[in-house]
């Protein structure tokens, strides 16, 4: 379909080929592609895996965060139940301190420091994790990035095919336009220059036939076998994340942040 030479596929762009049946039966048509869009497939696979990546540890940290405040909600709600069953002790006793009040005392006093160091583990994870949003919009950042370098270049493939197959027959068709249609737009009024003339009316009926639905978005070759496998546009997730990144100065200031607060820790 494409012009260009053809090469042997990488393992990541068989990879891509292999995720879903129908892609799968795209296979020998995929991999006749040019060697450029063979190289840009494999970029955006390797990309958008290194994105996906980032974006599991992210979540497996932040899963691993409330797991660590869930234990501490309950080792706190533990702790509060047992003072106060010290205290219902205490009352009954009239002070006096008996074994299972002693015992009791001891286990509070664990669960208090136990406490403590869950806030110490959570600052520590929030200050080793910090940096994970970040690199996860890096990663979308790129694979975002491959993805439309990607399509720049089909697009211009694709351009050039058409042109190549049906580029002469289409000027053609479009002079022959620009003759009747300019004729029969002045056969009352006479030429008008700029409403009516040739060139006026023949780029309004590219505007309306060709130029307008064209900037629609509404028609893509979603049929095309490269937009097949990674679609005409990135994953959308990928654009929210991309979206939450900071700035070179913002990332700077949150760096010296996090030095001072491990120089503090130690």
């Amino acid at each position: 379909m494409s012009s260009g030479g053809t090469a042997c596929a990488s393992p990541g762009t068989i990879d891509l080929l292999k995720t879903t049946s129908q892609e799968a039966d795209m296979t020998d048509t995929a991999l006749s592609l040019p060697a450029a869009t063979q190289a840009a497939l494999d970029k955006v696979s390797t990309a958008k895996a290194a994105w996906l990546e980032a974006r599991r540890v992210q979540a497996a940290a932040a899963e691993n965060a409330e797991t660590i405040r869930q234990r501490r909600a309950e080792t706190e709600a533990t702790a509060n139940a047992q003072n106060d069953e010290w205290r219902a002790l205490f009352r009954d006793s009239s002070g006096a301190m008996t074994p299972e009040m002693r015992a009791l005392r001891t286990e509070i006093a664990l669960n208090r420091e136990t406490l403590e160091e869950f806030d110490a583990l959570l600052a520590s994870h929030a200050e080793e994790t910090a940096r994970l949003p970040f690199e996860t919009a890096d990663r979308a950042q790129e694979y975002i990035s491959a993805h439309n370098s990607l399509v720049e270049l089909r697009a211009m493939q694709l351009w050039q095919d058409f042109m190549r197959d049906h580029g002469q027959p289409l000027i053609q068709m479009l002079s022959l336009l620009h003759i009747t249609l300019g004729r029969q737009a002045s056969m009352v009024t006479g030429v008008v220059d700029s409403v009516n003339d040739p060139d006026s009316v023949l780029k309004n009926f590219i505007r309306r036939h060709i130029t307008e639905p064209a900037v629609s978005g509404e028609a893509m070759p979603d049929s095309d076998p490269v937009f097949r496998l990674c679609g005409v546009t990135p994953d959308a997730t990928a654009r929210a994340d991309a979206g939450r990144t900071l700035s070179p100065a913002a990332r700077h200031k949150a760096r010296i942040r996090l030095e001072l607060k491990q120089k503090e820790s130690r």
